[in-house]
């Protein structure tokens, strides 16, 4: 790809193209769908409007794995299993605090 057409890519584009690298790809993945999660988890749960916060709940984990299997493709690393374990009991942290966190607006 020339610099020309890199430079007409919006900034998700260059992103999702692995413009990056790995790190900063995955983490600004996960961190905006965790801030959709948490802006509207929150509203679902002062709502009391559980389904769709489940549901909200579901696809959250369901993105971490997605991530995850993303991060194992493009690794390259020497051992893929330890790193991936790392991140996966990193995010499972970071999704339990968030679900919390919205819960707190019962």
């Amino acid at each position: 790809m020339n610099h020309s057409n890199i430079e007409n890519q919006s900034r998700l584009q260059q992103i999702l193209g692995g413009r990056y690298g790995l790190a900063l790809t995955y983490w600004t993945l996960y961190i905006l769908v965790a801030a959709l999660f948490f802006t509207f988890g929150s509203m679902a749960v002062a709502a009391a409007a559980w389904t769709p916060y489940l549901m909200m709940l579901a696809a959250t984990v369901a993105w971490t794995f997605i991530l995850l299997a993303g991060i194992q493709r493009a690794y390259k690393g020497e051992d893929p299993g330890k790193a991936l374990a790392r991140i996966a009991m990193l995010f499972l942290t970071l999704n339990l605090t968030n679900a919390l966190a919205t819960l707190s607006f019962i």
